[in-house]
């Protein structure tokens, strides 16, 4: 008999931005990171609508699957979030191995193009840290 078990998570997110150093924009360089943007990249609708994205859309049982243990994971991953809106370069932060990385990829790949980070009313390349809070309350 299968043991049930109880799987809550907590959605939280964080952005952080990273950058070479260069104090001009250019709208012709894909390479081009700024350390300050006058407006984060964003999911389409802000943090309520990323909640509901993640409600709908995650495998609640991924860590669970994996052998993850009773406790709280804070997953990071780092991506870019382009000047078109478009997510690549996922790298994982955390390395919790229990699937929850993988899963929170899985999710930014199925996303919708994101509101990209502006400087000086121009939209730019931006690097972003993810964070996705994964709560196992009962189990393993």
């Amino acid at each position: 008999m299968k043991r049930a078990i109880l799987f809550s998570i907590i959605l939280l997110n964080s952005f952080f931005i990273f950058s070479q150093s260069t104090d001009t924009i250019s709208n012709t360089e894909d390479n081009t990171f700024y350390e300050t943007v006058d407006t984060l990249a964003s999911f389409p609708g802000g943090k309520p609508a990323w909640n509901k994205f993640v409600e709908k859309n995650l495998n609640p049982n991924a860590g669970v699957e994996n052998g993850a243990k009773k406790g709280t994971y804070k997953v990071k991953i780092k991506f870019t979030v382009t000047r078109d809106g478009l997510l690549k370069d996922f790298e994982p932060v955390t390395k919790f191995k229990h699937g929850f990385e993988e899963e929170v990829i899985r999710l930014l790949k199925l996303s919708p193009k994101w509101v990209p980070a502006k400087k000086n009313g121009v939209t730019v390349n931006s690097k972003v840290i993810q964070e996705q809070v994964f709560v196992i309350m009962v189990g393993g």
